[in-house]
């Protein structure tokens, strides 16, 4: 609202929205432009639309200023020199969502140019306000954007981005963190360039679309795909440690297992035997006098037909017949963040105890906030910290209270206005951590 305002008052100054303003979105539309440049198959289509801007001097979705209607002419002349019918049809063009402006804009070009590819856009898991926002019919705000995928972060659409996204984009494809990580990687040893979230995220997209379809007959090509790379030159320095960590759960070569087994000597060659020929890259145990042994351990599978879930029920098959008890916990992010560093010490049930896991944005006072927060009756029973990239900072804390208190812990943690988890009926909790 400040802005807009201020603008007014300096008189010659023009406003000009990030995302949701039409000078943007046709800017960004040059993107999609390009592409269809480079993609002879659109000749035909090309001319077509250049004969209808003569006459109508606008695009049917009614967003064409004149820039736009330049750059179009200027590829169908461009295209001009191509032979036709040499290339083959674009079956989808995968863009990061975000603000919306880049989406939004190559949609509109692309539909009016080449109607027969599909524009899909990817976002993260826990921030899909793309998706949401399209299967509500309307645009919900979110309480705060997503911390890891930054670059690309909103709380809520604009008005023109929406109505050009709800009429032209064909699918929204959501992934997690991990396949965002693992994609980063992808690009660096395919092109040495070292991409943001942001700027990945497209690429974990079209992999994810591709694992969802059957596999072509024969071997045969399964298509022709472009992904959009943006926000790609600005990832810091020390967010790699948990690029490189997660990127090969992303990739599903490494798969994370908690497990309960008998706490007897020889115990240890008995479970590294069961899991061969795969190799042990993390194992995490402590001495439970009283108890079956907690293990947290992963495994990085031999390249083979199985799938990831086959070759981990195959594992845990076998690690029963040996009386060790486990689940896969590749997909819980409690146990990937923090509970694998908190192997034994477990002291049981106690009566009045909340799990809480919490992600905030790192800055000096961040986690003092939620400590301070606690009352007398509130007794901290857990609490494990850990930075991710200087980006977010990630807290899982245990607080034991009186069953009257847990409505004012609730008030407290809204108060708090971050992003948190009730993580007291998660399975890895209950089972290796109480």
């Amino acid at each position: 609202r400040r802005r807009p305002r201020l603008a007014r008052e300096d008189g010659g100054a023009v406003f000009c929205h990030l995302h949701d303003d039409v000078r943007v979105i046709s800017g960004n539309a040059t993107c999609g432009l390009e592409i269809v440049r480079q993609h002879s198959a659109a000749l035909d289509p090309l001319m077509q639309q250049k004969r209808a801007l003569s006459r109508t001097g606008r695009f049917s979705n009614g967003i064409a200023p004149h820039a736009m209607r330049g750059a179009a002419e200027a590829v169908a002349r461009a295209n001009g020199h191509l032979p036709p019918g040499t290339g083959q049809s674009l079956d989808a063009i995968f863009v990061c969502t975000g603000g919306g402006s880049l989406i939004a804009g190559v949609a509109a070009i692309v539909k009016q140019l080449m109607p027969g590819t599909k524009v899909i856009g990817v976002e993260p898991e826990e921030n899909n306000l793309m998706q949401r926002s399209l299967l509500a019919g309307h645009r919900p705000k979110l309480s705060e954007p997503s911390h890891f995928v930054d670059g690309a972060a909103v709380q809520q659409l604009g008005s023109e981005v929406f109505r050009l996204c709800d009429s032209l984009v064909d699918d929204v494809v959501t992934v997690s963190t991990d396949e965002i990580c693992a994609a980063v990687r992808d690009c660096f040893e395919d092109t040495r360039a070292m991409l943001e979230p942001a700027g990945a995220i497209s690429v974990a997209g079209l992999k994810r679309w591709l694992a969802t379809r059957p596999a072509a007959a024969g071997g045969a090509s399964r298509g022709n795909y472009v992904v959009i790379s943006s926000d790609a030159s600005c990832i810091e320095f020390d967010i790699l440690r948990f690029i490189s960590e997660r990127a090969s759960y992303g990739e599903q070569t490494e798969r994370l297992y908690a497990l309960k087994m008998p706490d007897r000597s020889g115990m240890f060659y008995e479970v590294y035997k069961a899991v061969q020929p795969r190799w042990v890259t993390e194992f995490i145990f402590r001495h439970e006098p009283s108890k079956d042994a907690v293990v947290y351990m992963s495994l990085e599978r031999p390249t083979t037909q199985e799938s990831a879930e086959e070759d981990s029920r195959a594992l845990l098959d076998d690690l029963r017949k040996i009386e060790v008890h486990g689940s896969d916990v590749t997909a819980n992010e409690m146990a990937k963040t923090h509970a694998r560093y908190l192997a034994g010490a477990r002291p049981g049930e106690m009566a009045g105890e909340r799990l809480i896991r919490f992600e905030f944005p790192e800055h000096s006072g961040s986690l003092a906030a939620f400590l301070s927060a606690l009352t007398p009756d509130m007794f901290l029973t857990l609490l494990h910290y850990r930075n991710h990239g200087g980006q977010v900072g990630k807290v899982l804390a245990g607080v034991k209270m009186p069953a009257n208190k847990h409505g004012d812990f609730d008030a407290m943690l809204d108060g708090l206005g971050v992003t948190y988890f009730d993580e007291t009926e998660n399975e890895v909790f209950k089972e290796y951590m109480a």
